[in-house]
């Protein structure tokens, strides 16, 4: 009469419908949003991050500042979501339907936005740390990605462009690294401690998609 439907058993004891603590988790984007702002010209992507679980968690990754100064760090981070996924290349945003949440109707609504469809629907890893935003007047923590790693081999982006990898290293490692500190502050009282965690974990990138750019394994 019935089978298992795992899906189901793992949602019975995950009571938070958002990530809201640090770790290793596995899901896929099911929303990758190119947005720009009109009156200063920066640009990024909205993410939203669904896990196996069901639990979510909405990140926004910035490509440029205003006037179209280059964000190295997110690009830097765009390259290694792209490794983890196995993509050599992201075409151009084109209208994609996703779900968005509408305040003035306190539900979620269907809308067209322009979007990466190739980022969304793949599993991917993600090692997220939580963070309190230095303008944050609540102290409210929220999840930021700390660094992507593919879903089937627990390898990093620099480990999967290095042929001579053969067993993942690095992210155990990340993982203690987060763990040691959960929750970055980095408003005022703390910047001098607050560390950039997604610099920290785009460092391998720096000098990997060039290196084996003849290698890439995918």
């Amino acid at each position: 009469m019935f089978n298992l439907d795992a899906n189901a058993a793992r949602s019975a004891d995950n009571k938070s419908s958002f990530i809201d603590s640090a770790g290793k988790y596995i899901g896929a984007f099911n929303r990758a949003e190119y947005m720009e702002k009109q009156d200063t010209g920066s640009t990024g992507i909205g993410f939203t991050y669904k896990t196996r679980e069901g639990a979510e968690a909405q990140f926004y990754l910035n490509l440029s500042y205003q006037h179209g100064t280059k964000n190295d760090g997110g690009h830097a981070l765009l390259n290694a979501i792209m490794a983890c996924l196995q993509l050599r290349s992201v075409s151009a945003p084109k209208p994609m339907e996703i779900e968005k949440w509408d305040k003035d109707t306190s539900s979620r609504v269907k809308v067209t936005v322009p979007g990466f469809s190739e980022l969304c629907g793949k599993p991917l890893g993600l090692l997220i740390q939580m963070e309190i935003e230095k303008n944050s007047t609540t102290g409210m923590e929220r999840p930021v990605i700390f660094a992507p790693f593919s879903a089937e081999s627990e390898k990093t982006a620099s480990e999967i462009l290095d042929p001579r990898c053969t067993t993942p290293a690095k992210l155990e490692k990340m993982v203690q690294q987060v763990l040691k500190r959960p929750v970055v502050d980095r408003r005022a009282k703390a910047a001098g401690h607050a560390q950039q965690g997604v610099q920290q974990q785009s460092g391998p990138m720096a000098d990997g998609p060039d290196e084996y750019d003849q290698d890439i394994p995918f």
